[in-house]
């Protein structure tokens, strides 16, 4: 794993390199906004950058919209201050994929880093098992994992995907299928005019690719697995960024907005992800334009 640092103070850029490498991640450093962007353009691909908020020149936020402009399947994680609310929202809707407050220690860092690569990278349903238990050993408390046994006995037990993989998938199948099958579960997953692959982790409407960032894709399949259900914000937060996260609620409202921004003809008036108000939100079922 390729990690971008970018972190003006020598002394937490020293402490985070250290942990990464202890970590087997290639660390590229960089001390300002500018050096950052070369690296990456001279250096890459990179798989994950680290970005401090504040910095001489320009801001960390900056750096973050124009690799996200740049990189959009690269995985952008925000170093913010803890007391620094409104960093943590902008960096956000700039796209970064989570943040990590000031002060944090190693575990947590680098606990978060693998969540996001995990989201970044192709698993079949068994290497998806075996990479969460993992994470569940990794985290800093120690804490015993709890058994999803009968979850994952519950999506073994799903109707395995048409040979050809591409069908797409009638709405009265739609509404037989499980709640929430796992990664290689399915090859594709048809919600018109909706087309998801699991293999490329890609997205479509009709012909057109939506062009996501590795937890945007990641929030779009649990909804569309779930079609027609309403997923609380607490479910989101724990499929998508770990049981183990600590972070606000409102990084699950930040991401849908941007979801709803690519994929919807009025975003303010969503045709395809629902808001439950008090809960969560809602793929419609069946929807076309």
């Amino acid at each position: 794993m390729r990690i971008l640092l970018l972190e003006d103070e020598e002394s937490i850029r020293g402490f985070v390199r250290i942990n990464l490498k202890r970590n087997e991640m290639e660390v590229l450093e960089a001390e300002t906004g500018e050096a950052a962007l070369a690296l990456a353009e001279t250096e890459g691909p990179i798989d994950i950058a680290l970005l401090d908020v504040m910095l001489p020149t320009i801001s960390g936020f900056e750096v973050c919209e124009q690799l996200r402009a740049r990189y959009p399947r690269m995985g952008i994680i925000m170093l913010t201050a803890k007391s620094q609310e409104e960093d943590k929202i902008h960096g956000l809707e700039l796209g970064a994929d989570d943040y990590v407050q000031k002060p944090f220690s190693p575990g947590e860092l680098i606990a978060r880093i693998k969540s996001l690569y995990r989201r970044m990278t192709p698993v079949t349903a068994e290497q998806e098992q075996v990479q969460e238990q993992a994470a569940e050993h990794e985290h800093e408390a120690g804490a015993a994992a709890e058994s999803r046994a009968e979850e994952r006995a519950a999506a073994a037990a799903v109707e395995e995907a048409a040979a050809s993989g591409v069908a797409a998938i009638p709405p009265a199948q739609q509404q037989a299928q499980p709640a929430f099958p796992y990664a290689g579960m399915h090859p594709e997953l048809i919600v018109r005019p909706f087309r998801l692959s699991v293999s490329e982790r890609k997205l479509w409407k009709r012909d057109r690719e939506i062009i996501l960032t590795p937890t945007e894709w990641t929030l779009v399949r649990l909804l569309m697995e779930r079609v027609g259900e309403s997923v609380s914000r607490d479910h989101i937060l724990t499929e998508v960024w770990g049981r183990y996260y600590v972070g606000d609620l409102k990084v699950v409202d930040v991401n849908i907005r941007r979801i709803r921004q690519k994929i919807e003809n009025n975003p303010s008036d969503p045709a395809f992800i629902e808001t439950v108000w008090g809960y969560g939100y809602r793929w419609k079922r069946g929807v076309d334009e």
